[in-house]
């Protein structure tokens, strides 16, 4: 029996749009939900992210002391607790100190409110020849800061919110301290449970990179505090000479300030005691402010601070700058905080790992080896000069000595 193909007849074979856009649009959505739930898991989570990093940097810092006091006979839970009260204590005191600062100048500026009235009305008359009469006008000079202390009745919500902010703040600090307290009272089983979960090969290079990240972050808090303790002893003996209001708390905030925040820490530093000996009535006194300021930052950059970080913290400027500017976009002040040790962490582990190879001689420009010696001979050959100077005035003097002696 012969079989008849029937014509136009339905095929059950699909097209392949047929076949891939269910495929296409199931996929589309599975990536959507897991981008989108990413999103939103790393926005809840990121502040508990923030504090975890944050606690980990300040157990970074405070490991090496709390290793020293270990290695002579310490308990680990006393030499961490020792460690992290001493840590809060000159945090408390830097505080207190700024604040006693700020509640005396307030104070002051209202005390002073009538009669900084009373000066602005006398060169309002001599400069402009208009008596502002402040009776006329229903206000009484007296009465003035009391007008001003009633703008704080409307003030509520500010300081309720304030208040708040400093809540969340005195949780967060006993957050971090709680992680940081069993991040170093247990650190050497939590560091056994990280290279454990590796295998061997990889265990030596995790553990050099822990350490390099430790001794990179404990050498900068450690070399910074350095710097701002001598920094606040040179300027607590200058704003003393000087006559300054609270010169021991302006004197800390010019050391920490000025040490801790990168690059513009200085200047963020001067401004306050500076402004504090303007208010103070002799302007005088704000120069030679500027003048101890300047004077040691020239001193700590060329003399100090290079003898404290040779061996802690081995940063281009360059890189310092640029680390402090990209972690500020990234976090905030505590980005600009924590990107100097990172970078200093990157760069020695870059030297450690990375690939170096011969540098090839060049016509236009010199190596480094070859600029730094250069930069010795001339070096040497201006010493050599200055020498044959003072030979030949040394000579010139005894000659006219001896003709003195002659006649």
């Amino acid at each position: 029996m012969e079989s008849r193909v029937i014509k136009n007849a339905p095929t059950t074979e699909k097209t392949w749009y047929e076949i891939w856009m269910p495929r296409l649009s199931i996929g589309v959505l599975v990536a959507l939900t897991f981008w989108f739930g990413g999103q939103w898991v790393f926005t809840s989570i990121s502040g508990f992210l923030l504090t975890l990093v944050m606690s980990f940097f300040v157990a970074f810092a405070m490991l090496p002391a709390v290793q020293y006091l270990t290695r002579r006979g310490w308990k680990r839970g006393a030499a961490a607790g020792t460690v992290m009260v001493a840590g809060a204590g000159i945090a408390t005191v830097f505080v207190f100190a700024i604040g006693n600062v700020f509640i005396g100048q307030l104070s002051n500026l209202f005390e002073a409110l009538p009669g900084i009235v009373t000066d602005v009305q006398i060169w309002i008359d001599r400069s402009f020849g208009v008596t502002l009469d402040l009776e006329e006008l229903g206000i009484e000079v007296s009465d003035v800061a009391g007008y001003v202390a009633g703008i704080g009745s409307g003030l509520i919500g500010v300081v309720t919110g304030v208040t708040g902010s400093v809540l969340g703040i005195v949780f967060q600090a006993l957050t971090v301290g709680l992680f940081v307290f069993y991040i170093l009272a247990d650190w050497p089983r939590l560091r056994a449970t990280i290279l454990r979960s590796l295998p061997k090969n990889q265990q030596e290079v995790t553990d050099t990179v822990i350490t390099i990240v430790i001794d990179k972050v404990g050498g900068w808090v450690y070399s910074r505090a350095a710097l701002a303790a001598v920094s606040a002893g040179f300027h607590f003996v200058a704003f003393l000479l000087i006559g300054l209001p609270y010169p021991f708390a302006l004197a800390l905030w010019v050391g920490v300030i000025s040490q801790f925040i990168p690059t513009i820490g200085t200047y963020l530093a001067g401004v306050v005691p500076v402004f504090i000996a303007l208010v103070s009535g002799d302007p005088l006194d704000a120069l030679w402010v500027v003048i101890a300021i300047t004077l040691y930052q020239q001193f700590e950059n060329y003399l100090i601070s290079p003898k404290i970080t040779a061996n802690t913290m081995d940063l281009h400027p360059a890189v310092a700058f640029g680390s402090a500017i990209l972690g500020a976009n990234l976090l905030g002040g505590l980005g600009a905080l924590l990107a100097l040790p990172v970078a200093a962490a990157a760069t020695a582990l870059a030297q450690l790992y990375g690939t170096h190879h011969e540098l090839v001689e060049s016509e236009t420009f010199e190596s480094p080896e070859q600029y730094e010696a250069r930069m010795r001979q001339v070096d040497e050959e201006k010493t050599r000069k200055k020498h044959e100077r003072y030979q030949r005035f040394g000579l010139k003097r005894d000659k006219s000595a001896d003709q003195d002696g002659a006649a």
